[in-house]
C-alpha cells in the first residue's frame, strides 16, 4: 500500500507481522514437546501435531499426552502454566491476526486529523480490541517471546519421560548417540570426541 497513510500501515503491517511470528514460534515449540513426550519424530510428530484444526486443539493434545506418558508431576504442572499462559494470549493474537484494519484520516481516539489505523468495520469485530490497539498487540509480542524462551527452558529440563509400551524411548538422534557412548565412539570424559546429534 502506497500513498496516503503507508508509513503507518507498514508499521502496522511490521507489528502484527510481529505477533503473527512469535505465535508461530511457540507453535514450534509445542510441537518441540509433543516429539519430547512421545518420542515420535517429523515428519510422522508433525501430521499427528497438526491433524487439530485449531491452535487450542493442539495445547489440550499436549496436556492428554503429558497425562498419558505420566509425566512426573512438576514438569507436567509447569508445562500446563506454560499451556495456561498461551491460552491468555491467544485472544490477543487472534485480535492482531483475523482483525480487518483500514487507514483512515481522522484519529477517532486522539480527535486529531491524521493518517491512522483504524478497524475497518464500524462496529468492531470483538470488543476485546481496545482502543490502543498497538500497545495491546506489543504486549501480546513480549509475552509470546518470553514464553517462547519458557517453552525453551522447560524442554532444557525436562526429562524424557519413562514411555511403557513398546517402540523408541526417546527421540532418534539421543538414542544414536547412546548407542556411539556404549560403542565407545564417543567419549563422556573426552570433550574433543566427535559428537553428532
Amino acid at each position: 500500500m502506497g500513498g496516503f497513510g503507508a508509513k503507518e500501515w507498514q508499521e502496522h503491517a511490521a507489528l502484527v507481522g510481529q505477533v503473527t511470528l512469535a505465535w508461530n514460534g511457540c507453535v514450534h515449540q509445542l510441537l518441540r514437546v509433543f516429539t519430547h513426550l512421545t518420542g515420535i519424530e517429523s515428519p510422522v510428530a508433525d501430521a499427528i501435531f497438526f491433524s487439530p484444526q485449531s491452535d487450542s486443539s493442539q495445547r489440550r493434545l499436549i496436556e492428554r499426552v503429558s497425562a498419558a506418558v505420566d509425566l512426573a508431576e512438576p514438569h507436567r504442572a509447569s508445562l500446563k502454566r506454560l499451556l495456561g499462559r498461551l491460552d491468555k494470549v491467544a485472544t490477543k493474537r487472534n485480535l492482531a491476526a483475523h482483525t480487518i484494519f483500514g487507514i483512515s484520516a481522522y484519529n477517532p481516539v486522539t480527535g486529531e486529523w491524521a493518517p491512522t489505523i483504524v478497524p475497518a468495520l464500524q462496529h468492531p469485530q470483538d470488543t476485546r480490541l481496545r482502543d490502543d490497539f498497538t500497545s495491546q498487540f506489543r504486549e501480546a509480542e513480549e509475552t509470546l517471546s518470553k514464553i517462547h524462551h519458557d517453552l525453551e527452558d522447560w524442554l532444557v529440563h525436562t526429562p524424557f519421560p519413562d514411555r511403557p509400551w513398546p517402540g523408541p524411548p526417546m527421540p532418534i538422534a539421543a538414542a544414536q548417540e547412546l548407542e556411539r557412548l556404549a560403542a565407545g565412539t564417543v567419549s563422556l570424559e573426552d570433550p574433543t570426541s566427535a559428537r553428532t546429534v
